[in-house]
């Protein structure tokens, strides 16, 4: 018997509801129909109820890169959700806020909802659904966030160096996730110092330097990206050349960064050992 969908799911939800119920309003007005606008109309009213709520996947990248968005569209990138990361402690005030003050519908922990380190929301009258996590990212490599306080660096998005992190810990990368990268890295620079203005590979290196699993993930995605780009008719010789040249300055930078001892003894038996967590989403695939 195949387990039910998140499609399933929402449809049986919204097919219980009046439609008083599925124009749901609340305090700072109602949800809006560009993902874009949303996200950053939810992000406004969490800061305004003192919450470190995030945006994180496609809409981080289009805030980050302005001037590169009529490119992100052109390549055929399209926005299919919307996401966020906040700090655990906050969860109680999320959910109040997303079902009590911006219109949406909670789903209760069950099958919607693996860990309590998630929250699912939806708005019912679009059938969109919104992902809170909360002080991790958990996919196929962990990207935490809790203990360095990388969600107090900046808002609305999550780092630069968590982005990049967010893309290429996915062991089957695909298209829209390269297509990410793309705008990232022609906007901006690779730093070897501790710099989140720009793509933070101190950081980036340090972190992959300890854990090889997530190191070869990230470098082979890499080779994955470069390769990629001779793909992209968008992108004029100029803008490639300077792309792939970032891109290869923070591959260096992770292959000379230091290594623990702990990620020694893990590069000898490589990959005849599964390195990453095999992640099945709602709808059997990994995506942000």
């Amino acid at each position: 018997m195949k387990s039910p969908t998140l499609h399933n799911i929402l449809k049986l939800e919204v097919s219980s509801l009046s439609a008083g119920e599925l124009r749901l309003s609340g305090k700072y007005g109602p949800i809006l129909d560009d993902f874009l606008d949303e996200a950053l109309r939810i992000e406004k009213a969490a800061a305004e109820n003192d919450i470190p709520l995030r945006i994180i996947g496609c809409l981080a990248f289009r805030l980050k890169c302005p001037e590169y968005v009529d490119l992100h569209k052109k390549m055929g990138r399209e926005v299919t959700d919307i996401d966020f990361i906040s700090y655990y402690k906050y969860n109680k005030k999320v959910r109040n806020l997303f079902r009590d003050e911006l219109g949406y519908y909670w789903v209760p922990p069950g099958f919607a909802r693996a860990t309590t380190l998630r929250d699912l929301f939806v708005d019912k009258e679009r059938g969109r659904k919104i992902d809170v996590f909360y002080d991790q990212l958990d996919f196929c490599h962990l990207i935490e966030f809790k203990k360095r306080k990388r969600l107090d660096i900046e808002k609305p998005t999550i780092p630069l160096a968590e982005l990049f992190l967010e893309k290429t810990q996915i062991v089957e990368i695909n298209a829209k996730d390269l297509k990410d990268l793309v705008i990232m890295f022609l906007k901006y620079d690779v730093t070897s110092e501790d710099d989140d203005s720009q793509i933070n590979g101190y950081y980036i290196s340090k972190l992959l330097a300890d854990d090889w699993g997530f190191y070869y993930t990230v470098t082979e995605n890499i080779k994955k990206f470069i390769n990629f780009l001779d793909s992209v008719e968008h992108l004029t010789e100029e803008q490639k050349k300077l792309i792939m040249k970032r891109a290869l300055k923070l591959r260096v930078m992770i292959e000379d960064e230091p290594k623990s001892r702990g990620w020694k003894r893990r590069a000898r038996i490589g990959t005849k050992k599964r390195w990453y967590k095999i992640v099945h989403s709602m709808d059997g695939t990994t995506k942000l």
